[in-house]
């Protein structure tokens, strides 16, 4: 049986051969893994990008458009290039091999199919996939929260300031700032004022949309992206994550302490020419506007 963490891996087969499929899968469904197969190589995009595999095990001899060419095709595909591919083959020529592999292939295996083979070259590419998902999510995360980074935060605003221009909906970013933060940090010490900002992280994920993207901008900052969204419900939504701070009973070396949140808001219709720049200083604007005001409430200002 396979190791705990790769139970349940999901594997994509490519081949045009029912035959195949069918050995391929009865071997990996033997060994706790989910299996899906194409048997064409026009399909295995669109497949890859559904159920999104751990590996793909592709056979390169096939109809139509061959393994070399789909495997061409996955690696120049921003979204499903880091999936490890192994090629199934009955061509054991060096230079095919290696053509496989400049192309970007992991590893190969040879036809006829030997389960163990099988098994040992699919265990050591989810070692490698599992490795490039943890350095990934080290640098796209934020060590003490789990949220997104700055970094990626900013680079997914921009992306989907992109996707509205495109599809022609309304959106909105909000600035977050919890109020008062460095009492926090100076009465209770800085590991405690930790302890409040991952509390807080866990109150603000659970209280978004689902699309909704969250990340920490910095210190005790943090910034919300709410896609297809108006004015109305815009305010509706953050008005709701503001009472769950509020009302949230926050523990601090065994005290409760009540912890407050100011937010600035930038709507922007599909029509507004604003930048990713432009959009993050009006939200800014707007929170230092709802500080002003008393904290604990929000302000929001249109993008032009």
């Amino acid at each position: 049986m396979v190791g705990a963490s790769h139970m349940g891996a999901k594997i994509l087969i490519v081949d045009d051969t029912r035959f195949n499929i069918r050995l391929l899968t009865d071997i990996l469904e033997a060994h706790d893994y989910t299996v899906y197969s194409v048997s064409k190589g026009i399909l295995v995009q669109d497949t890859a990008m559904k159920v999104k595999p751990d590996i793909i095990l592709l056979d390169i001899m096939m109809p139509g458009i061959d393994g070399f060419e789909v495997c061409r095709r996955l690696k120049d595909d921003t979204e499903l290039s880091d999936i490890p591919i192994i090629m199934v083959t009955s061509k054991t020529k060096g230079s095919d091999i290696k053509k496989a592999l400049e192309l970007g292939a992991f590893d190969y295996i040879k036809k006829p199919i030997d389960e163990w083979e099988v098994i040992a070259r699919v265990q050591s590419a989810l070692k490698l996939k599992h490795y490039q998902d943890t350095l990934k999510e080290m640098a796209i995360k934020d060590r003490l929260t789990g949220l997104y980074n700055h970094g990626l935060l900013i680079d997914l605003l921009i992306k989907e300031l992109a996707k509205q221009q495109r599809k022609g909906y309304s959106m909105c970013f909000a600035m977050i700032d919890i109020d008062f933060f460095k009492n926090v940090n100076d009465t209770f010490g800085h590991m405690a004022g930790d302890d409040v900002l991952i509390e807080f992280s866990n109150i603000l994920s659970s209280s978004i949309r689902k699309g909704d993207i969250v990340g920490r901008y910095g210190g005790e900052e943090f910034g919300v992206i709410m896609p297809e969204v108006d004015c109305t419900d815009g305010l509706r939504l953050f008005e709701r994550i503001r009472k769950n701070v509020e009302t949230h009973r926050f523990r601090v070396e065994e005290k409760i302490v009540n912890i407050t949140i100011s937010i600035g808001l930038c709507f922007k219709n599909s029509t507004d020419k604003i930048t990713s720049s432009e959009v993050i200083k009006k939200a800014d604007e707007a929170l230092y506007a709802a500080k002003r005001n008393g904290r604990n409430c929000i302000e929001f200002c249109s993008a032009v």
